[in-house]
Formats: structure tokens, sequence, C-alpha cells
């Protein structure tokens, strides 16, 4: 009634549900030991109705055929869909990322199991079933596996750059691109190497580039990564007349289109003019539409280096606790120009205005009104 290898199956299948019954009930319910009795159960009974079903595989004589009397193939897909289920029982306690991969796991290795389990018994000719298989998945696994390579050699030349110092990068870069440029001239120029020592040398270079990515995970990023991603050096603009060590570093000058502008704003002899689009002559202040973007084109025609700050009311940051909302461009030299894009979702009211401005330059300002 029973093949033995389900006997064994049932047995192990019960003792699982009994340890996960006790642990749920006598140790956490939520603990990663109930996941993983959980998990264990579910694999030993699905194996277990696999094994009943198939009654150990063993078929009676007279139900054999040509296609049945050759040992199967040696497969990998089984040891790949036990990664992915492991992954599939980490990814439920850790990250969704991991638990993403493990379901990706599976459903490769129960298509490329059963494509082969079925073009096993396709005729009595090895060969012949395996370019079966080969005709029905290569088209699919090929681009797949391309796609993989590139992100995981992407990824692992990401993690190695993080870790190691800017300098060191660039010159690994160099070196790296060096190594495969020379690899392939050699084999360009010496093609009867065996393929053997070809692949030998690849999977040598994947291994190696894999194990740096890992390390470089390990190592974590450089300390300059870290400080910058805690501070955040570019969520606040610094509009303070000293120069800023991360915002007024690489400075565009110039401005590659000029159409849009609603308004000019010019620095000419420590005095700051205003020519607003559509209007003759110097303005003291520009009126601009309410809650849409405005566009300022500011030039510095004068010695030194300054930037245009816009002052646009407050900011309410707590209970009862307000900050300037300013915004700026960049610090410009002499004959530099530069955009200024802001909005302003409020009228102009009784109170401080809205305020073009140079910091560090008294008594210079243009008057933003929003009707």
């Amino acid at each position: 009634m029973f093949t033995p290898g389900s006997k064994y199956l049932i047995a192990i299948t019960g003792l699982s549900a009994v340890s996960f019954a006790m642990y749920m009930l006598l140790v956490h319910p939520s603990a990663l030991g109930a996941v993983a009795l959980i998990g264990l159960l579910a694999a030993t009974s699905l194996l277990t109705g696999i094994t009943l079903f198939t009654r150990d595989g063993h078929a009676a004589e007279d139900q054999t055929s040509a296609a049945t009397l050759d040992t199967p193939t040696p497969s990998m897909w089984p040891l790949v869909g036990a990664a992915g289920f492991s992954l599939l029982l980490v990814g439920t306690i850790t990250t969704p990322i991991v638990f993403i991969f493990g379901i990706v796991a599976m459903l490769a290795a129960l298509v490329e199991w059963t494509v082969q389990a079925w073009s096993e018994r396709s005729s009595g000719d090895v060969a012949y079933n395996a370019q079966i298989r080969q005709r029905i998945m290569n088209p699919i696994e090929y681009p797949i596996l391309a796609a993989v390579g590139i992100a995981v050699i992407i990824f692992s030349f990401s993690r190695v750059m993080l870790a190691i110092n800017k300098d060191a990068g660039a010159l690994t870069f160099i070196l790296a691109a060096s190594a495969i440029s020379l690899v392939g001239l050699l084999i360009s120029v010496r093609p009867q190497l065996k393929k053997s020592i070809v692949l030998t040398i690849a999977v040598v270079a994947a291994v190696g580039l894999v194990g740096a990515g890992i390390a470089g995970m390990g190592v974590g990023m450089r300390e300059e990564l870290v400080v910058a991603g805690q501070e955040d050096h570019y969520a606040h603009k610094e509009c303070g007349a000293e120069k800023s060590e991360h915002f007024d570093k690489g400075v565009s000058e110039t401005i590659s289109a000029k159409s849009g502008a609603d308004a000019t704003i010019e620095l000419i002899d420590g005095k700051l003019t205003a020519h607003a689009q559509g209007i003759e002559g110097l303005q003291d202040s520009i009126t601009v539409a309410r809650s849409n973007p405005v566009n300022i084109i500011f030039r510095n025609k004068d010695a030194g280096e300054f930037r245009l700050a816009a002052y646009l009311g407050k900011t309410k940051v707590a209970d009862g606790v307000s900050e300037d909302l300013i915004t700026c461009t960049q610090l410009l030299p002499q004959g530099a120009e530069q955009w200024l894009t802001f909005s302003i979702a409020k009228p102009s009211v009784s109170g401080e205005p809205y305020t073009l401005s140079i910091p560090g330059l008294a008594g210079q300002s243009v008057e933003v009104v929003v009707p």
C-alpha cells in the first residue's frame, strides 16, 4: 500500500507538524523558528504527495517503454529550487528583495525541470532529447542569463567603487579594462586555445569580481559617502554670502537656452537692476503669477563672486516654529549667468514682501509682487 519512501516522508511530515504545533503553543508564533518549521512542513508535505503519486518512481515491467529505459540525466534544478525555497523563507523575515529572488528561483527551477523531464521521455536517444530541450529553452535562457550576468557585473563593480577611494577607483577601472583587453587579444591571436582554458579564465574572472563585490559590501561605503548620506548635502541650499563646500561645487556659468525668462536680474557696480519681460526700462519690482514656475536669469557683471537669493516668506517646521524659505543660485564669478526658478503659492500681502537680493550686499533688492 505505502512504498518505503512514502512511509519515511509521512513520518517526517508528521514530526514536522507536531514540532510546528508545539513551537507555536510553547515558544512564539511569529519567531524565526515558526517560519522555519512551517517551511519544513510544507516541503515534506509536497514531497510526500509526489512520492505517493509516483510510488517512488518505480514502474511495472509492462508499463516500460523505450523512452523510459535510459537513466535520466543529472539536473541542477532541484538544488536551485531548494535554494529558492530557502530564500523565500528568509525573505519573509528579512527584506522583500530576498523574497522576490526566492520566487524567481523557484519559478525558474519549475520551468526548467519540467521541460527537461518532458524532453527526456521524448525518445530513447539521449542526444536527441537534449537537442529538443535546447531548441525550446536556449532562446529564453541566453537573453536572461546575459541580463543577469550584466546586472551582477554592474552591481559588483558598484560595491567595489563605493568602498574604495575615488582615486583608487579610477585606477581599478583602468587596470580592469587593460586586463580584459589583454585577455581578449591573447584569445584572438591564439584561436586554437581549448575552450576549457577560455572557460576557466572567464569563471575565475567572474568569481573574483563577485568576491570583490561581496567584500565591498562587507566593508561598506567609504567614509565621505557615509557622511554625505547622513548630512544630505544637496537637500538644502546654502544661500549665504560665503562659499558653500558642496552647493557651490561645479558651478554652471552659462545658460544654453534663454527663452521663457520672466525677468533678468543683473548686478552692475554694486547695484541690482531688474528687466521685466515685456516692459521697457529698469524696474525696482517684478510681478509674477501665483503658483506658477518663475524663471529668473541672474547675471553677475560685478567684480567678485555673488549669488542671487529669493526670499519666499516663511515655512512651518514645527508647532510655533517657522523659518525663512530661501532659494538661490550658486556663487557666480564675474561674467557668469545662471537660472533661478521658484514658485510662490501665496499672494504678497502686508508684512515682509517677497524679494530678490544679493547676500552680503546691503540695500540692494528687487521686490517680487504676487497678485
